[in-house]
C-alpha cells in the first residue's frame, strides 16, 4: 500500500526527540525502576505479568505499539486537528470537517483540565502505557522501521498521558458527538459562509448510531449442561481503523488477573473474563443525547430565547492546515458555534426543519461530555471477584459510555444492565416527548425509539435534572437503570432493555433507555428464538441447556430468522407466478424459485441462494430503522408475543401478479444479481469475502446482514464508524440499489459482497468446576500491518470457522508461550 504521496518526511531524530506541537508538554518522567513480563502466545497475544499499574501500562503500550503504533498515532492526530494537514481535504472534505470539529471540541485541552481528578490506578496505567508506547517508538529507530501504514511519517510522535485521556474522551463520544463532526464544521447562522458547503457534509451525519452493534448472551445454571454459568460475547464494529479489539491477558498477581479484548491505546479489558466472571457488551438503544432547538431573537440568530432571556451562541474561529495535491499547504479558515448546552448543528441532511434558520436552531447535549471515568470503570470490572463487586463497579465508576452489559459468574447467575450515560429528564419532559414523537414532523425523529429526542431549547423546563448520584451533572443515576439477574438467561442484540428475557420483560422505564412494548428487530427476534430453544432450530436439544458445543453453534449454524417457512413461502409464492409482464420485458423466476426453494436456509460458505432472499427483503428496508416494513408480513406484530410476531409472508392478494409487491420484489432482486453478473446458485462464499488490503488474498466470510435476522453480522458498511485513512479493508463502491459493491481491476469491474465491519470478537465462555473455559475468534487479527505475520492469520481462521481456546491458566500460557520479553523501566 503507498502512502508516501501523503506524508511529509522529517528527520528521525526530530521523529524521536520531541513532539512537534509545541504547545504540549515533553512526555513524561519515568518513575522508579520496575519490570514487567510480557509472554507472547500464538497470533501475536501478549500475556502481560507485572507488579503495578504503571509496569503493567508500560507493557500493554509496548506490545500495542509493536504491532499497532500507526492506529493510536493517527487517532491522536486526528485529536490535534491536523490529518488535513497530512493527508488533505479527503474524499467529500472528511478530514476537513473532522479538522474543524475537533479543533472546536478540544478533547485536549478537556483531558488536560480532567486529569488531575482521574483515580491514582489509572493515571498509572495511562502513564505506564505512555511509557511503553514512547519506548517502542525508540525501538524502531526511525521513521523507515515503522509498521507500514506509517512508515516515514512525520505525524508519529511521542505521547504522553493526557493524551490517552483525550482519546477516551473521544471514544466515549463515538454514539453521540462524533456522528456530528460533519453537522457541528457546517453549522452557520443564515447568510454566513462555512469551510465546506452542507450539502457536501450530507452524507457524513449519522443521528443515529447504526453501523455498531452486538449480540451478548449470559447462561445462568438453569439453563447450561456441564457448566454453572456460560457467556456468548458477538460484538459487532469494523474491521479496519481504530475500532478493531486487540486480544490482551493482563496480570498483576493478588490484585488483577483479566484476559479478553480492548481498544488499542486502553490499558484494561473491555470484554472478557476474570476467575470468577465474564462480560460483554452490546451497543445500546439508550439515548446518548439530546437534541434542542432553540427559538433565536428575530433581530439576531446569534441570539437564542432562555426562559424570560436572551442567550449568545459563542462563535469560535478555527484555522486548519490543508495539503494541497501540489503539495503546498493551504490555510483554511472557518467559524464554529454553541450554545450552552454544546455545538451548534446543522442538520438539514435529516430534515430541512432542523438547519439554522430565521427563527429556529439545533443544539445538542451530550450524556458523554467529560467522562473521564471509562478506564477506571472496566478496570473495576476485571478486577470483581462476585456479582456484587461487578455490580459495584458500575454504581461507583459509572463511566460505561455508550453499551450494555451482560454477565455471567461463576455461581450460576446471569445479568443483564444498561448502565449507559444517559440523560435524567423530568416526567415534564418525557410526557413532552411521549406526545410530541407522535406527530408527522416528529415521528420521523423518534423513529419509534431507534431515533433521538428534540425538546425545545429555550424553555428551561426542558434542561436534564441534576440529582447528584450519578457520573456527572444531569445523569441518570445507575440505580434508576434497568437491570435484570436471572438463573436461566438474559441476551441483548441492540434492541432496548424491554425483552432480555422473554419471560420477565423489563417495563417502566424511563424512555431515554429506549421502547418498551414495540416491534424488536429481525435480529433480537432470532437471537430470542435461539436462546428460548423454541422451534424449529432448538439449538440446545431436547433438555433446552447449552453445553459447550451448543453454545459455540449458535455463532457457527449461520441460520436466520427467514430461512425456515418465511423462505418456504416465498419460494411457493413464485412457483405458483414463475414469470411476470414487466414493463421493460417479460420476466422468467423459474431458475430462481427453484434455486430458494432448494436453499437450506443458512448463510455458511456453500450455502446456494442466500443472496437471493437478502436483495428480496433489501425491498422492505427501512432507512435508518431496524425493522422491516410492515407490509412484508402477514401477522401484525403483538407485544405479548414478540418474539414470533410480525410474521409470515404477506398474502397474495392482487388482481394480477405484476402488481403483487412482493413477486415485484423478487423479480427486482433476480434482475439486479443476474445483470451484475452473480449467478443466482453461486455459493455464498464465491460472492461474499474479505480483502484486508490490496494485492492480499479474498477471504470467504459466512454470515449476512442484521436486517436479515441473522446471529452473524457480515456486513458492508460505508461510511465506517472507523475515522481511520491507513491499511482499511478493501470495500469497492456499492452497486445503486444493492448491497453488491464493485471494485475495478485491470479494467473488470467485479461486483460481490465484501466484508468490512460484523462479527469481531466472538467469544464462547463457560464456567466449570475446573474454572473458565473459552474458545475464540478474532475476525480481522491482532495487528494493522499488512506486513505483519498476525495481520491476516486469525481471519484465515475464521473464514473457515476454527475456534481456538483463549489461553488463561499460568500453566496454559507458560506451556504455550512462544517468546518472552522482560522489560525494565529504568528510573
Amino acid at each position: 500500500m503507498k502512502l508516501s504521496y501523503l506524508l511529509v518526511p522529517v528527520t528521525a531524530s526530530l521523529l524521536l526527540g520531541c513532539n512537534n506541537d509545541e504547545s504540549s508538554p515533553p512526555p513524561p518522567e519515568p518513575s522508579p525502576a520496575e519490570k514487567v513480563s510480557i509472554l507472547y502466545t500464538a497470533h501475536g497475544v501478549p500475556h502481560i505479568q507485572a507488579g503495578s499499574y504503571r509496569a503493567l501500562g508500560y507493557g500493554v503500550g509496548v506490545a500495542q505499539a509493536s504491532e499497532n503504533l500507526c492506529t493510536l498515532s493517527e487517532q491522536l492526530l486526528k485529536l490535534k486537528g491536523e490529518k488535513s494537514r497530512y493527508f488533505g481535504a479527503g474524499a467529500a472534505q472528511k478530514n476537513l470537517l473532522s479538522d474543524l470539529a475537533y479543533r472546536a471540541l478540544d478533547f485536549r485541552l478537556q483531558a488536560r483540565q480532567l486529569y488531575g481528578a482521574v483515580p491514582f490506578d489509572s493515571k498509572m496505567l495511562m502513564q505506564g502505557y505512555a511509557e511503553g508506547f514512547n519506548y517502542q517508538l525508540r525501538q524502531f529507530g526511525s521513521s523507515n522501521n515503522y509498521p507500514t501504514p506509517c512508515r516515514g511519517a512525520g505525524w508519529v510522535t511521542p505521547i504522553q498521558p493526557e493524551d490517552l485521556l483525550a482519546y477516551y474522551l473521544d471514544l466515549a463520544s463515538l454514539a453521540s458527538t462524533r456522528n456530528f463532526l460533519a453537522a457541528m464544521a457546517v453549522a452557520a447562522p443564515p447568510g454566513q459562509p462555512t469551510a465546506v458547503a452542507p450539502s457536501v457534509a450530507a452524507s457524513q451525519v449519522h443521528a443515529t448510531v447504526e453501523g455498531i452493534g452486538s449480540n451478548g448472551w449470559a447462561l445462568g445454571k438453569d439453563k447450561t449442561d456441564g457448566a454453572q454459568s456460560a457467556l456468548l460475547a458477538n460484538p459487532h464494529f469494523p474491521w479496519d481503523g481504530e475500532l478493531r479489539f486487540f486480544e490482551q491477558h493482563l496480570t498483576i498477581p493478588g490484585e488483577l488477573d483479566v484476559t479478553g479484548v480492548s481498544m488499542i491505546g486502553m490499558p484494561a479489558v473491555l470484554i472478557g473474563f476474570n476467575q470468577h466472571l465474564g462480560w460483554t457488551h452490546t451497543v445500546s438503544q439508550s439515548k446518548r443525547f439530546t437534541l434542542y432547538q432553540l427559538s433565536l431573537d428575530e433581530n439576531n440568530p446569534l441570539r437564542y430565547r432562555y426562559g424570560s432571556e436572551y442567550r449568545d451562541i459563542s462563535a469560535q474561529k478555527v484555522s486548519i492546515e490543508v495539503l494541497q495535491p501540489d503539495q503546498s499547504i493551504k490555510t483554511v479558515q472557518s467559524t464554529l458555534y454553541r450554545s450552552h448546552y454544546g455545538p451548534m448543528l446543522d442538520l438539514t441532511a435529516l430534515s430541512p426543519a432542523l438547519g439554522w434558520n430565521q427563527k429556529t436552531a439545533i443544539t445538542m447535549r451530550d450524556a458523554n461530555a467529560g467522562n473521564s471515568r471509562m478506564l477506571q470503570h472496566w478496570l473495576a470490572m476485571g478486577k470483581a471477584r462476585n456479582k456484587a463487586e461487578f455490580l459495584q463497579a458500575f454504581s461507583q465508576n459509572n463511566g460505561i459510555p455508550w453499551v450494555n452489559t451482560v454477565m455471567a459468574d461463576s455461581s450460576g447467575h446471569a445479568v443483564y444492565l444498561d448502565g449507559s450515560q444517559v440523560p435524567q429528564l423530568s416526567p415534564m419532559a418525557e410526557a413532552y416527548w411521549v406526545n410530541a414523537s407522535k406527530s408527522p414532523q416528529l415521528a420521523p425523529i423518534w423513529q419509534d425509539g431507534a431515533g433521538n429526542i428534540l425538546l425545545p431549547g429555550s424553555d428551561p423546563a426542558f434542561e436534564w435534572q441534576d440529582s447528584g448520584d450519578a457520573g456527572g451533572p444531569g445523569l441518570m443515576p445507575f440505580a434508576k437503570a434497568p437491570k435484570l439477574e436471572r438463573t436461566d438467561y438474559v441476551f441483548n442484540a441492540n434492541s432496548s432493555h424491554w425483552l432480555s428475557n422473554l419471560a420477565a420483560p423489563l417495563e417502566g422505564f424511563s424512555l431515554v433507555y429506549g421502547p418498551e412494548r414495540t416491534e424488536r428487530s429481525p435480529r433480537t427476534r432470532y437471537n430470542a428464538l435461539l436462546i428460548s430453544n423454541q422451534a424449529p432450530l432448538q439449538l440446545a436439544g431436547e433438555d433446552g441447556k447449552f453445553n459447550f458445543a451448543e453454545i459455540k453453534s449458535v455463532f457457527s449454524h449461520n441460520g436466520s430468522l427467514f430461512g425456515t417457512e418465511f423462505k418456504t413461502a416465498l419460494a411457493q409464492r413464485c412457483a405458483m407466478f414463475p414469470q411476470l409482464q414487466l414493463p421493460a420485458g417479460l420476466v422468467d423466476l423459474s431458475a430462481a424459485c427453484q434455486v430458494l426453494a432448494n436453499w437450506d436456509g443458512r448463510y455458511q460458505l456453500d450455502s446456494r441462494g442466500a443472496h437471493l432472499l437478502r436483495e428480496f427483503l433489501l425491498a422492505y428496508r427501512i432507512a435508518g430503522e431496524r425493522n422491516l416494513d410492515k407490509s412484508l408480513y402477514q401477522t401484525a406484530f403483538d407485544a405479548d408475543n414478540a418474539a414470533l410476531t410480525p410474521s409470515g409472508l404477506a398474502p397474495y392478494t392482487a388482481a394480477a401478479p405484476e402488481q403483487d409487491k412482493v413477486l415485484l420484489a423478487f423479480a427486482s432482486a433476480v434482475q439486479r444479481l443476474t445483470q451484475a453478473g452473480i449467478k443466482l446458485d453461486a455459493p455464498l462464499g464465491t460472492i461474499q469475502f474479505v480483502q484486508k488490503a490490496q494485492g492480499l488474498d479474498k477471504l470467504p466470510i459466512s454470515g449476512g446482514y442484521s436486517y436479515e435476522g441473522l446471529f452473524n453480522m457480515s456486513e458492508r458498511a460505508i461510511p465506517s464508524r472507523s475515522t481511520a485513512d491507513l491499511a482499511n479493508v478493501v470495500s469497492g463502491i456499492g452497486l445503486p440499489g444493492s448491497l453488491l459493491s464493485t471494485v475495478t481491476v485491470d479494467g473488470n469491474s467485479e461486483h460481490a459482497y465484501r466484508v468490512n465491519y460484523g462479527s469481531s470478537f466472538v467469544m464462547a465462555l463457560q464456567f466449570t468446576a475446573q474454572g473458565p473455559k473459552a474458545d475464540m475468534m478474532l475476525a480481522y487479527s491482532q495487528s494493522h500491518d499488512p506486513a505483519s505475520p498476525f495481520f491476516a492469520d486469525q481471519t484465515k481462521l475464521f473464514s473457515q470457522g476454527q475456534w481456538r481456546p483463549m489461553l488463561f491458566q499460568a500453566d496454559e500460557v507458560k506451556n504455550a508461550t512462544v517468546k518472552t520479553l522482560t522489560l525494565t523501566l529504568e528510573p
